[in-house]
Parts: structure tokens; sequence; C-alpha cells
């Protein structure tokens, strides 16, 4: 089984990745994509891994993948079948050799990575169904002499025990077909009865799921959601079968005779296995969405933690001056995001690290305040307020707008080396201080918060700009400083400067928000030095 998955999935070359990014915009492509390529990999622990991975990366989204995870639990019903019908319907053994033969030389002699891999897995399937038709022989010769049967106790505490066998099977071997493939030869030899056989495939289930907790060891967020998805879907799938279970049994006993198929063990099982995943689907329809939001909830970092919104509540919605209220503390809080990233980029050296996060969190926590203000502006507001909310608007684009330019600073600073030159170390500690007292000033949730202040202190900012411009020029037009490096370091200074210069105005917009009677005139003022600039 390893032989024949490990080759398929090389063969299949970029199909996995190229279907997982185009076929899932929707959870029916979802479910067909993961369906089809578990299918055509015969492993759904390669789609869940390669699913974690996507959503680790960002290219697939959680919603979507929950979908493909579903499908590759479908996907993976088709080992059974490859069992069942071609292990137990054919004489397969008789032309198994023919294709470890063919696939051997394919492996020796192929010119290609795609048919020396497509080589191994022919030789994997003849070797699986050589294996196969050893243990129908001697399972045939055990089941005549030993009947597992016997020692199974009968109900609910026997099917408990077994489905832990198969966890325990599948979790060891680290491939739920093969466990799979043992159990239907076992059942065929009759060692074991359908319905034992039927509880150690739905602890084949839950076993599958070891290896995607395992992936998401040390993975984003939305990687352990996955994992925790596939987790559930399993949990989920395998009760509802155990509830089932003998009127699954009675069904798929009766299915086989309605198709004018012989109910033999082997297709009995593969049936079962089927149609208790099948079962699975169709009760993730309305559970998935409350899946969703619960996971969303979990595994949260702190970055995450920071970005969710804690005073915005569509209760509040109903009295605009309340909803107002807390639009503005929200505000205050993504100010503190951009004061903080603002005044790590004012060290020496400049701390990349929390300008990134402290960006991140702004950014992230932004959608939700214009989703907020947007359902704000659908209320029948009086004009004050419907002239605070088009303000309040304009402090979050200032805020954004420094995210972006403390963003670009950041990966200016990265590439920048310590300064050399003695001709603006000193200009450039002085704009660096100044930088950081602004920050400081810009802060709404400081009990010394003044816009008057910070007015004082971006005038000062925008001095030592001019100042270390200067010094700049002059170090570059004598040689004591490379003109590219010149030029990087005026780009440091420039997108720093215009960072500070937005972090000020949002600061100013909040303290006119605060007052609540002078917002139309701060507005103004923003406009006149816009021009100006």
């Amino acid at each position: 089984m390893g032989m024949m998955t490990d080759g398929l999935k090389l063969a299949a070359g970029r199909a996995l990745e190229s279907l997982l990014e185009r076929g899932t915009s929707t959870a029916p492509r979802g479910l067909a994509a993961g369906y089809l390529i578990t299918s055509l990999v015969q492993s759904s622990t390669a789609v869940t891994i390669a699913s974690i991975g996507f959503v680790n990366t960002g290219l697939l989204s959680l919603k979507n993948a929950l979908w493909v995870i579903f499908g590759s639990n479908l996907g993976s019903t088709m080992n059974a079948w490859l069992v069942a019908v071609l292990g137990f319907g054919f004489k397969i053994d008789t032309f198994a050799l023919a294709f470890v033969g063919i696939g051997s030389v394919l492996m020796l002699a192929g010119r290609t990575l795609r048919s020396r891999s497509l080589g191994q897995a022919l030789a994997g399937f003849g070797v699986l169904f050589l294996g196969i038709g050893v243990l129908k022989d001697s399972f045939s010769v055990v089941g005549d002499i030993v009947d597992l049967r016997d020692f199974i106790s009968p109900g609910l505490t026997g099917w408990l025990i077994l489905i832990g066998v198969g966890t325990l099977l599948t979790v060891i071997m680290q491939t739920s077909g093969a466990v799979i493939a043992i159990v239907i030869t076992a059942a065929q030899g009759g060692l074991l009865s359908v319905e034992a056989a039927c509880a150690i495939v739905i602890g084949t289930n839950i076993g599958t799921t070891s290896t995607a907790v395992l992936a998401a060891i040390g993975a984003t967020s939305n990687a352990r959601r996955l994992a925790a998805a596939h987790v559930l879907f399993n949990v989920v799938t395998a009760t509802a079968a155990l509830l089932l279970l003998p009127l699954l049994v009675r069904l798929i006993d009766w299915l086989p005779g309605l198709l004018g198929q012989p109910a033999t063990p082997s297709l009995m099982i593969a049936l079962f296995h089927t149609i208790s995943n099948v079962i699975g689907v169709l009760l993730m329809v309305p559970l998935a969405p409350g899946m969703l939001r619960q996971l969303n909830r979990m595994f949260r970092t702190r970055e995450e933690e920071a970005a969710r919104p804690q005073h915005l509540d569509t209760n509040s919605l109903a009295i605009p001056d309340l909803a107002m209220h807390a639009l503005r503390l929200e505000l205050s809080r993504t100010q503190g995001f951009a004061v903080a990233a603002l005044a790590a980029s004012a060290m020496q050296p400049p701390d990349e690290a929390t300008m990134t996060r402290e960006t991140k969190a702004l950014q992230a926590l932004a959608p939700a305040i214009g989703n907020y203000a947007h359902e704000l502006s659908t209320v029948s507001l009086p004009p004050t307020l419907a002239a605070r909310l088009a303000h309040s608007l304009r402090t979050l684009r200032y805020q954004e707008t420094a995210a972006v330019q403390m963003q670009e600073a950041a990966g200016l600073a990265r590439n920048l080396p310590a300064p050399d030159s003695q001709d603006f170390c000193s200009e450039l500690e002085a704009f660096r201080e100044a930088v950081a007292h602004l920050a400081i000033a810009s802060d709404p949730r400081q009990e010394a918060f003044n816009a008057s202040a910070v007015s004082v202190l971006l005038d000062e900012v925008e001095i030592r700009y001019q100042t270390l411009k200067e010094a700049l020029f002059l170090a570059g037009a004598h040689a004591r400083l490379g003109i590219p490096a010149m030029q990087d370091w005026l780009r440091l200074a420039s997108v720093t400067r215009r960072a500070a210069k937005q972090v000020a105005k949002a600061a100013r917009m909040i303290a006119a928000l605060e007052e609540g009677t002078s917002a139309t005139e701060a507005a103004r003022e923003e406009e006149s030095a816009e021009n100006g600039d």
C-alpha cells in the first residue's frame, strides 16, 4: 500500500496542488476535489497534509478546506472497493506478478520521475494483491481452526473494543487502507464477522486523524483548526456509524441482493465504509457552519486576540450615540497598535518584529470596524452623528495608511546596515527621538493625551526630518556615504515621517471625537494640512 500510494502521489505531479488551488471555490467543488484527489493518489492522509499546508500558507481558506477534508474521507472508501472488487471479485493474483514485473522495469529504466513513479505505483499495486492472496489463503486456514468471534463480546462493549483496535492499528501503521485490506480479508476468510469488521473499520476512520494532529503541531491557527475539523468530522462520523451499526449491517446485507450481487463479506464491508462516510458528509451540511464558527474561536494567537473587536456590539446599533461611543473606543485600540508600531520604528535598530505584529493586528481589526461603521450608516442618523461617523472613517483611513507605511519602513530597515558615518548619526538619533516622543503623545489611552501636544511634537518631527535630510545629502556629496545607501536612508526617513504624520492626524481626530463638538473643524484642519503637503 505504501509503494502504491507514494508512487501515485509522485506520478500525479502538480495535479494535487492544481486541483486544490483551482477547484475549491465552493463547498461542492471542495468536496469533489477532495474526493477526486484522494481517489487518484489513494491516500486521504496526503490530501489532509496538503490541505493543512495550503491553509498554513494562506492559499486555501479554512471554510473551503473543510469540504476538501470531508471529500477526502469519502474518497478514502475507494481503497475498500479496490480490495473488495479486485481482490475478491477477480483472480487478480494471476496477473499481479505482471504488474510487479512491468512496474519494476519502469522503476529501474524509466527516464523521467513520472514514469519511475508510475512504475513504483504499478509494482505496489501488484505486490498489494499478491499479499491479499497470501492473506486469503492464510486466513481461510486459520478461520477453520480459530474463530475470533468466540473471543469478541457481543454488544456495545465489544464494538468499542474493536473500534479501539482499528484506531490503534491505523495509528501504528499510518494507513487506514492497509488495515481495511487486512480486515476485509480476515472477514472474507471467516475469521471475523461482518459486524466486527465494520466496527474495526469505524476505528480506522478515527485513527487517520493522528497524522493531521501531528502535522498541525507548530502550524498556524487556521492549520490547527483544520486538523481539529478533521478530528471532529471523523468522531461525528464514527459516532453515527456506531449508533446505526445494527441497522447499517442489515442494510448492507440487503443492498447487494437488490443489485443482483451476492452479499459477500468483502462487498458488505466496502458498502458499510462508503455509506458511513456518506452519512458523515450529510451530517456536515447543517453542522459545518456552526463548526466553522466554533473553530474560529479556538487556537487564537495573541495577534488574533488583539485583532478581535472588544467594543463593537451589534446591539449598540439600536442606540446611535452608544454605537458611536463604541466605535471611538475601538479606534482608540487601533491607534494603540499604530502608536506601538511607530515607537518600534524609532528604536535603534528598529524593532521589526513589533512593527510587523502591531500593523498586522491593526489591519486585521480594520475590516470589522469598517463593517460596523457600514451597519451604523444604514441607521437614520442626525447630521451631527453622521459627521462624526465620517470623521471616524477618516481616522481609520489615517491609521491604515500609517500601517502600510510602517510595513514599508520595516522592510527598508531590514536591509540597511548600521550607520557608520558620524555626519548624520546625531541627526538620525534626534529624528528618532522626536518620532518616539510623538508616538507616546499620540496614544489616546494615556491620561496626559492632548491634541495640542501632538501638533507641537509633529512640528518637531518635521524639523528633525529636514535636518536629517540635509545631513544625508551632505554625507553623500562628500563621498562619506555611498549614493545608494544615502538614497535608502532618505527613503526610510521619508516613510517614517509620513507614517508619523498619519498617526498624528489620527490622534487629533480621536481627540476631536472625544470632545464631540469640534470634529468638523478638525476635519477641515486636516484637509488644509493635506492640501499644504
